[in-house]
């Protein structure tokens, strides 16, 4: 199998694994420091194949860009204050989240 392919399963396989969730259910991640906020204009599937395949220069393009940051306390006041929904994605160790409603 080439390389393509390979590529081509696994966001198969990690667009089937992601799903919409609320809060209560990411709040243990967070708070085990494994949360992760892809913002918006950033694919989660593109970022959980980049995470999967360990290409550390283009996820630390991102941290720089702040595409991908650490949500804050301040950011967490809210999402428990608000019916909020994420997109999410689980890619181990690490659990993806984007905002889609507020």
């Amino acid at each position: 199998m080439n390389d393509l392919t390979s590529d081509n399963n696994l966001a198969q396989k990690l667009t089937r694994e992601c799903g919409v969730i609320e809060w209560p259910l990411l709040k243990p991640h967070y708070e085990r420091g494994a949360l992760i906020i892809v913002q918006e204009g950033l694919d989660i599937v593109s970022v959980g194949v980049e995470i999967a395949e360990d290409n550390q220069t283009q996820i630390k393009q991102w941290i720089s860009d702040q595409r991908l940051i650490k949500p804050t306390p301040e950011q967490v006041d809210d999402w428990e204050q608000h019916n909020t929904h994420f997109k999410s994605l689980v890619v181990a160790p690490f659990v993806l989240m984007q905002i889609i409603s507020h």
